[in-house]
C-alpha cells in the first residue's frame, strides 16, 4: 500500500526554514528603523540624569514613545519596559522619582498600565 522508501527519514533530517510573509517583513523593518525623536530639552535631560536608579532610562523610553505617538500622555506597558531591559518594579520606582521632581505626572489604576504625561516645561510646582 504505502511506499517504504521514505520511512528511513527522520523529522529532524528535514530542513526547517521560517517563511516571512510580506506584512511580517514590514513589522521587522519598522522595528529596525525606529529611532529616538528629538530634540529632548536639555534642562529636562540634565534633571533626569541626576536622578537615581533607572529614572533616566524610563524618561528616555517615555520620550521615545512620545516621539512615536506625538502624544505627551502615554500608557507605559510592562512589555515596553522589558524590551528596554527594565524590570517592572524598577520602572515603577523610576516613575515615582520622575513624578517627585515634576518631570511627569502619573495616573495609576489597579490592574491597568500607568498613564504617564510628560511635562516639557522645566519649572517645578511652586516656582514662578
Amino acid at each position: 500500500m504505502c511506499s517504504d522508501k521514505h520511512d528511513h527519514y527522520l523529522d529532524e533530517d528535514i530542513p526547517i526554514r521560517k517563511l516571512i510573509l510580506p506584512y511580517e517583513k514590514e513589522k521587522v523593518d519598522k522595528k529596525n528603523h525606529m529611532f529616538l525623536k528629538g530634540p529632548i530639552p536639555y534642562p529636562l535631560l540634565i534633571k533626569a540624569s541626576k536622578l537615581p536608579g533607572k529614572a533616566l532610562h524610563v524618561f528616555i523610553i517615555l520620550w521615545f514613545l512620545y516621539g512615536m505617538t506625538k502624544n505627551k500622555t502615554i500608557n507605559l506597558k510592562n512589555s515596553t519596559l522589558r524590551e528596554f531591559g527594565i524590570q517592572r518594579h524598577a520602572g515603577y520606582r523610576a516613575l515615582k522619582v520622575l513624578e517627585k521632581v515634576f518631570l511627569v505626572s502619573v495616573i495609576r489604576c489597579v490592574g491597568k498600565n500607568p498613564q504617564v504625561t510628560i511635562h516639557s516645561n522645566n519649572r517645578s510646582r511652586g516656582e514662578s
